[in-house]
Order: structure tokens, then C-alpha cells, then sequence
């Protein structure tokens, strides 16, 4: 390792950059299997590299810094120094195979009998990793597809309507001591407990001491959510109850779950109604002061042309729905044997992005996230495919994606949420949802792409609001007792230079 004179050979020397052997086996659907043989050149270089380092920092007794025998060194330090070599060789050696194979690896390798794997003394070291990867896809003529757009313009009754949202998002919540009523917002103790009949002191599986309940109505079909999780007749349980109540509510954990103590498995849910809140919906001359508008037919004015461009990318949605739902049928796919946590997360948050996109309330995205976790593993497979098609898609149309798309798409959805671009933003820094963005804006463009090769033909608008909305709305009626929910369909990748930017910055 060291040479003659008690000094560590160059790394570069030593031959680091020495060519790997890797051989690629189909191992199943969507699963390879990576036989990575590391040459001797490469590994003697390592452990220079790691003993240099080791000698230039340790402080040894006795010894100047950088001045100990390199004996000492070696007796004293070896094993942990080739237990550092070997995890290091591994990592980079499989960082290195899966970019030269171009692999799209889904989940965490696998790599076979690693506590058995040992650095050798002389010659090379092999070891096998197994890993699921996005499955091969084969595009149809995408001039075959076929696509209608009906059209929708908004109407006194729309403006109306999204004034009373508004006024009820921008209301007070006034605390009351009454029994509690559809469309009260509660403040609870949530937990999560294993099993349909857990101890009293039983380890909660989660546990939320402010969780706020919305407590949905006849006009919601009583639906509701607690701790991210659908209960299908949340606001029956609680409508008439009051403040203390405590509601047990035995079930199945959604399919879809993220996590694998919660997914498939019986769990029991607590609901503690630690405070009831009402809204006091705020003024319209509120609404328009607070907006900038020194009147009401202003803020109309502004908000009609906030819902048509809304309608345009409900109408692009659609369109997108149409050609999604093509795809699927048209391409033939083995997907990876199972979708992991982590491929069920980034489902949940692009479509999170989706919905915050179309101008829904941060209720209502966590009302239809709720939906999709209780949702069948059927659904969340489709969504999958659909998410290999487009990424294949993209590359053959070679879409891009530009970073003032990304702070744009942000800002639209901060202006839909009332909130702030620049917070928003950084709140999906650190919770890792700007991938979701990139990816939302990839596949939504990419549609796009195929929707200009598509055949279109244009349906007259009979009746507006029935155009899109409502139609929606019967779909997933109609479907609900074979999947609890079906996501939204990706939109468009409009610029946000929309609604009510200008007043938020």
C-alpha cells in the first residue's frame, strides 16, 4: 500500500481511473441485475488515497501531524481504513455503471450479500447490485390520437361564486361554543393507532396535536380527511357533536399510503375536538380593498378574466385527460413488480402541483390527496405508466424545461393560493417539491407537444359550467365505487403572468 520510503503513491498514479467491467442482466420485468468486477489498480489507488489522508490529518501520539510510519498507521488503522475503501469503491463503482448503462433506476439498489463482500489483497473485486428500473416503452403514431376541446367562458354566476370562496378564505375564524356544523373548521388531537381495536396507551403510529378538520357537508357528500387520510363519512360523525367529543373510527388503511405501517393495514383513528372555529366570511368592499380595487365591479372585472384563463387550463386539462387515457390503451408496458413509498410520494406530490396549478384551496388539495391515498393500487399503477409514456415521450419530442418556467409555475400557484412566489418557493425547497414542478411542467408540455400532432375537433360549448367542471365532477361520481378517487389530469404550462400577481408582489 505504502511504498519503499514510508510515502503513499498518487491516486492518479496508481491507476484510480482504471476501467470497471460491467455486465447487465434482465433479472424480470423492469428489474436488471449489475455484476460490477472493480479492477486491482483501482482499489490499491483507493486505499493510497484513504491511508494519505489518514496520515496528513491523524494526531498520533509521538508524532508530528503527516510525520507517523506509515506501519503504525497501517496497524492501527487498517481494517477501518479498508472498511472506508471498500464502501466507497462500491458506491462510486455502482454511481458509475448506472450513468454509463443510462439506467433509470425507480427505489434503492439492492446490493446482493454486501456483509460477505470483502476487499481483497490482491486482484479485482466483484460484487452484483439488482435494481428496478423504468420499463422500456414503445410510442405509438402520435398522430393517430384524437382530441376534442369544448369551450367555456365565465359567467356573472362563476364571479359570483369564486366572491364567496374568496370571502370565505379571506373570513375570520371566529371560536364558538356551539355544536359543530358543515363547514366548520376544527382544531383536534389526531392519532393514528395499528390494529381496529389498539390498547388505550398503545405507540401511535402518528400523532397530530393542532391537526384542523374541515367538516364537509351534504354538498361534499359529508367526505372529509383526518392526518391525510379519507373518511368517507367524516362529517356525519361530526356534525352535532361538540367541543371534547372524542371520535373512535376503525378501518383499512388507504392502498396508497406512503407508508407501509399504515397501507392495506386495519388502523383506528382517534378525533380529540379540542376547539370549533365558524368563519366569518369578509366583506366584499374588504375583498376589493384588500386586492387593490377601489370597487366592487372592478374586482369582478379582474376576477372574470382570472376565471376565464383558469377555464383555459381546465379546457387544456381535459384534453390532456383525453390524450393521457389514449396513451394508456395504446401501450403495452410491464410495470416494476411494486410501487415503493418513495414512487407513491412523488405521485401524490405532482399531483398536489396539478391542483395548486388549477386554483384550488390548500383544503381542497388535501381533500383530493386524502381521495388518491384511498385509492386502489390499480389507479396508482395507471398514473404510473402514464408517467414512463411521458418521459419517453419527451425525449423523443425533445421537450426542455427552463428554469424561469419552473419560477413562473410558482408564482402561479402563490397567486391562486393568496400567498407570496418567494415563500412559496422556499417552502418547496425544503420539502423537496420542486422536482414535482420540473416534472409537472415536463409531462404537461410534453402533452402538449402531442396534442399540436393530434386530430382536434371543437365541441360548442352548450352549456359552460356543465363544459368542464361538471362533467368532471359526474365522472368521478359515476366511478367512485371502483376507485375511491382518480387524480386530476395534468394542464398546460402557461406563463404565470395571470390573476393577481401584480397585487401580491
Amino acid at each position: 500500500m505504502a511504498d519503499e520510503d514510508g510515502m503513499y503513491p498518487d491516486p492518479e498514479e496508481s491507476g484510480e481511473r482504471a476501467e470497471q467491467t460491467v455486465t447487465l442482466e434482465d433479472i424480470g420485468p423492469a428489474r436488471k441485475c449489475l455484476t460490477i468486477e472493480i479492477p486491482e489498480t483501482r482499489i490499491t489507488a483507493k486505499l493510497a488515497e484513504q491511508y494519505k489522508q489518514l496520515r496528513d490529518d491523524a494526531a498520533i501520539p509521538g508524532f508530528r501531524r503527516g510525520r507517523a510510519p506509515k506501519r503504525l498507521i497501517e496497524k492501527r488503522f487498517g481494517q477501518a481504513v479498508r472498511d472506508d475503501a471498500r464502501g466507497q469503491l462500491i458506491s462510486e463503482s455502482y454511481t458509475q455503471a448506472i450513468e454509463e448503462e443510462k439506467l433509470e433506476v425507480l427505489g434503492e439498489p439492492d446490493v446482493k450479500d454486501i456483509d460477505d463482500i470483502e476487499l481483497p489483497d490482491a486482484g479485482e473485486m466483484t460484487f452484483k447490485v439488482e435494481v428496478e428500473v423504468a420499463p422500456d416503452v414503445e410510442l405509438p403514431d402520435l398522430s393517430k390520437l384524437k382530441v376534442e376541446k369544448a369551450e367555456r367562458q365565465a359567467t356573472d354566476d362563476d364571479v359570483q361564486e369564486e366572491i364567496d370562496n374568496l370571502s370565505r378564505r379571506h373570513g375570520k375564524p371566529v371560536e364558538v361554543d356551539e355544536a359543530i356544523a358543515a363547514q366548520d373548521m376544527l382544531v383536534a388531537q389526531v392519532k393514528i393507532l395499528a390494529g381496529d381495536d389498539p390498547a388505550h396507551d398503545a405507540e401511535p403510529l402518528n400523532f397530530l396535536p393542532d391537526a384542523h378538520i374541515m367538516v364537509n357537508g351534504e354538498s361534499a357528500d359529508f367526505r372529509g380527511h383526518a392526518a391525510g387520510i379519507l373518511i368517507d363519512d367524516l362529517g356525519k360523525r361530526l356534525i352535532g357533536k361538540n367541543r371534547g367529543h372524542i371520535e373512535t373510527i376503525a378501518m383499512t388503511g388507504p392502498s396508497s399510503h406512503e407508508s407501509d405501517q399504515i397501507r392495506d393495514k386495519p388502523i383506528t383513528i382517534e378525533i380529540q375536538v379540542e376547539k370549533v372555529e365558524r368563519i366569518e366570511p369578509a366583506p366584499v368592499e374588504e375583498l376589493a380593498r384588500d386586492f387593490g380595487f377601489a370597487s366592487d365591479p372592478e374586482l369582478r372585472d379582474l376576477l372574470k378574466d382570472m376565471l376565464n384563463k383558469r377555464f383555459e387550463r381546465e379546457q387544456t386539462a381535459a384534453m390532456h385527460e383525453q390524450i393521457s387515457d389514449q396513451l394508456r390503451n395504446m401501450v403495452d408496458m410491464t410495470l416494476p413488480p411494486g410501487l415503493s413509498e418513495r414512487q407513491t410520494s412523488r405521485l401524490l406530490q405532482r399531483e398536489a402541483m396539478n391542483l395548486a396549478y388549477q386554483g384550488n384551496t390548500e383544503e381542497q388539495i388535501e381533500q383530493k390527496i386524502a381521495e388518491m391515498r384511498n385509492s386502489s393500487e390499480e389507479e396508482a399503477a395507471r398514473q404510473l405508466k402514464l408517467h414512463f409514456i411521458l418521459s419517453a415521450a419527451a425525449e423523443k419530442l425533445d421537450v426542455e424545461v427552463h428554469e424561469g418556467e419552473v419560477n413562473s409555475r410558482i408564482a402561479m400557484i402563490a397567486t391562486e393560493q393568496g400567498r407570496r412566489p418567494e415563500k412559496l418557493r422556499q417552502e418547496m425547497q425544503r420539502s423537496g417539491r420542486l422536482e414535482s414542478v420540473y416534472l409537472q411542467i415536463r409531462e404537461q408540455k410534453t402533452l402538449d407537444a402531442i396534442i399540436e400532432q393530434a386530430t382536434p375537433t371543437q365541441t360548442p360549448a352548450a352549456d359552460s359550467k356543465e363544459s368542464v367542471t361538471d362533467k368532471k365532477k359526474k365522472k368521478k361520481k359515476n366511478t367512485k365505487k371502483k376507485s375511491s378517487a382518480k387524480p386530476a389530469a395534468a394542464t398546460t404550462a402557461d406563463d404565470a403572468d395571470d390573476g393577481l400577481a401584480s397585487e401580491e408582489d
